[in-house]
């Protein structure tokens, strides 16, 4: 994803809303958001990524395991 594309993804829909670009997170679709879980375990720890996973579910993107398996 483009930083560009990145900015134009609301803050209602990103991980980290108030940070801009690299490191928000953004999940404009379940594709996005399983793989802002995966770069959250992987950068910042399983605690992290708990947060991001909740908030993936919070804008209804089913459950974790059809996270990983969105296409």
């Amino acid at each position: 994803m483009s930083e560009a594309a990145k900015r134009a993804v609301p803050k209602s829909e990103k991980g980290v809303p108030g940070k801009k670009g690299t490191g928000s997170y953004p999940m404009p679709d379940a594709r996005h958001a399983a793989a802002a879980i995966g770069f959250a375990a992987m950068h910042h720890g399983p605690a992290f990524a708990a947060k991001i996973r909740a908030k993936a579910r919070k804008l209804g993107y089913a459950k974790v395991s059809d996270l990983h398996r969105a296409k």
